[in-house]
């Protein structure tokens, strides 16, 4: 019996599918995709990455990939043998003194292995800091300064593979400390130091006021060697003469006394005062003293305005 409506077929349902291979999905055939081929007739998929038989294009594709991974190799390669290079050139294996500073104030040279050696147990205590950029320079110094009290600071002055090179600074001193009938000399911060090999200050402190003294101890503040070391040079300026020493006396530590060459009498100044203005006050005196032929035992210009003599 014929039915009297037929269901009707739509084009897409006529067109046959193709069988689909295990494996296979229906985007396998798609255009502008790449077929590849196997000789073997167990193929798991059409797009397999395995196939005996590739296209130009597979073939162009996966050599660009190799290029790529032997390039970012190679590439590794060269940072880890840079890496390396850097670190041995930066390691410090044998210690050099190169120069003392200041060159032209050196007299005396002192050895330098002394010094070498204290860097090298430095070093053995400090084993990070073994390569030149991690090198601390504050530490080293500090540590140095402890053995040796003379050397003001140590640098890293570069080197070569297994070397570095130091350059060690001395303390310049300012003048020399007698205290206790030993001699100390004290650099313009005030530390103070027993082996000078250096010029020999020209201005001799002679300390009575009774403080302690420790080697490498502050003995005196900045204030007071500023103070000392202006007044020095004004009164060379001044054509009174050349001062050769200064004087602590007991139990102060605002009074100094100077000794100028070629002037039978000491001068006694204070701290507080401004240097220029009792260099002005002593030339003054000095000139009226002069004109009178009065040769004192001492001048006092402590007071801001006065002037006293004995």
């Amino acid at each position: 019996m014929t039915p009297f409506f037929k269901k009707k077929t739509t084009h897409k349902e006529s067109v046959r599918q193709p069988r689909l291979m295990q494996g296979q999905d229906e985007i396998s055939f798609r255009r502008s995709r790449t077929l590849t081929g196997s000789k073997s007739a167990d193929v798991g998929a059409a797009n397999e990455r395995k196939a005996e038989l590739k296209s130009d294009r597979l073939k162009k594709h996966e050599l660009r990939g190799r290029r790529r991974a032997l390039f970012v190799g190679l590439l590794l390669l060269l940072c880890v043998i840079a890496a390396l290079y850097y670190l041995i050139s930066q390691y410090i294996g044998t210690i050099r003194v190169t120069q003392l500073l200041p060159v032209q104030a050196v007299i005396n040279s002192p050895s330098q292995q002394q010094y070498q050696t204290g860097i090298i147990k430095y070093l053995q205590s400090h084993p990070g800091e073994r390569f030149r950029f991690s090198l601390n320079n504050t530490k080293l110094s500090e540590a140095i300064n402890k053995e040796f009290p003379e050397v003001e600071r140590i640098d890293s002055d570069g080197g070569s593979f297994g070397y570095g090179n130091f350059t060690v600074t001395l303390r310049q001193p300012v003048a020399s400390w007698k205290l206790a009938e030993k001699q100390y000399f004290v650099d313009a911060h005030g530390e103070a130091f027993e082996k000078n090999y250096l010029n020999t200050p020209d201005v001799n402190v002679i300390d009575n006021s009774g403080a302690s003294l420790s080697k490498g101890n502050a003995i005196a503040s900045q204030g007071f060697l500023r103070f000392l070391g202006r007044l020095v040079a004004l009164v060379d300026e001044s054509g009174l003469g050349r001062v050769t020493e200064a004087t602590l006396p007991p139990n102060t530590t605002r009074e100094v006394d100077i000794r100028i060459e070629g002037r039978g009498y000491f001068v006694k100044t204070h701290t507080d005062r401004d240097p220029a203005s009792e260099v002005e006050d002593l030339k003054r005196v000095a000139k009226y003293l002069e004109d009178r032929k009065i040769t004192p035992q001492y001048i006092d210009i402590r007071v801001e305005g006065r002037a006293f003599y004995k």
